[in-house]
């Protein structure tokens, strides 16, 4: 079995796709694509630890041929478009020694942060980030220099998803690690939105981020976070919908214009179309023909609208049955039944 994830990021989402090779080892796949140049990851069911970073153009092939020792390892994996074997191999096997490092000194005590000034979690958070970039990838001169920006986005976007957005859950799981006390509360202090400045750092007018598997899910983030409270985009014109999200983010982000607009607007429909699966109305198929005209973003909307409007036609319908009258012995056999 042969395994592809693919980012879209102007959709929003990441896909996995799974391919059956055949009796000779051979698979094909034909997926679309959202951006000229696209990165997926592909393992195998021969050995599911090891992934590759490979490079697809649009409207044209990607070529694979990969080679297992007897330990199962990669042998040799030769890709068209040609690659630095060290990139394809090596990137998602420094991302997880990241993600997974744990300092090996046993005189190191756990932070305690939770009741100290936001700015002081902030800066911890960033002198972590910086110093695992320092030690996996800033002085690894085997990486070029766009996976070292593509890895570093990553790895920065997977930390602040995880660990930062949600400020008061990130407290409380401080609080029970620092103290062992899984029973009291600890008074956690209100954040409003200029805790997000920390968003200026990223730079996210930089179209690497499109190539990032994390990129995704951070908007997602950004466009459903409660407290920077960004309007849903419903059926407002995007013009009107952006001059309201710039009032809101462009202090914290750091500029007021740019390709990271026309992105986070599309990834509003996105929200709808893949968390939803609700297919756009004629306003806002207006909308996005107004702003967009017959641009690859509106293009890349529309595909999307029409696959949600084929699973649409093959939806069961919802059905709710009431069992608030039922007797509490009575509950699972009414389900059954």
């Amino acid at each position: 079995m042969v395994t592809i994830n693919v980012r879209y990021p102007i959709s929003g989402e990441n896909v996995r796709h799974e391919i059956l090779a055949d009796q000779s080892g051979k698979f094909s796949l034909d997926f679309d694509v959202e951006t000229e140049t696209s990165l997926f990851g592909l393992y195998t069911s021969v050995n599911p630890h090891k992934v590759l970073y490979i490079k697809s153009i649009n409207n044209d092939s990607a070529h694979i041929d990969i080679a297992y020792d007897l330990d199962l390892n990669i042998k040799n994996a030769d890709v068209t478009p040609a690659m630095s074997q060290y990139d394809m191999r090596q990137s998602m096997e420094v991302l997880n020694k990241m993600i997974d490092y744990r300092p090996n000194d046993p005189n190191l005590e756990y932070p305690r942060l939770y009741d100290k000034s936001t700015d002081e979690f902030l800066d911890r958070v960033e002198s972590t980030v910086s110093k695992r970039l320092a030690q996996f990838v800033d002085n690894d001169k085997s990486f070029s220099k766009e996976f070292k920006g593509l890895i570093a986005k990553d790895y920065r976007l997977f930390i602040y998803t995880g660990h930062v957005f949600d400020y008061e859950a990130e407290m409380k799981r401080n609080y029970r690690n620092a103290t062992q006390d899984r029973i009291g509360k600890p008074e956690i202090q209100k954040i409003d939105r200029s805790y997000f400045g920390f968003l200026k750092d990223f730079k996210l007018n930089d179209p690497q981020y499109l190539q990032t598997f994390t990129f995704a899910e951070f908007q997602n983030l950004i466009l459903q976070n409660e407290v920077l409270g960004l309007p849903v985009i419903g059926e407002s014109d995007i013009p009107s919908w952006l001059a309201s999200v710039k009032a809101i983010l462009s202090d914290l982000v750091g500029f007021d214009d740019g390709l990271y607009y026309d992105i986070l607007a599309a990834n509003a429909y996105g929200r709808q179309l893949n968390e939803q699966v609700k297919p756009l109305s004629e306003k806002q198929k207006e909308n996005i023909i107004h702003y967009w005209k017959n641009g690859e973003i509106a293009k890349i909307l529309f595909r999307k609208n029409e696959q949600v409007i084929e699973l649409e036609k093959v939806k069961s319908p919802v059905v709710v049955n009431d069992i608030s009258t039922v007797a509490e012995d009575k509950v699972i056999e009414t389900i059954l039944s």
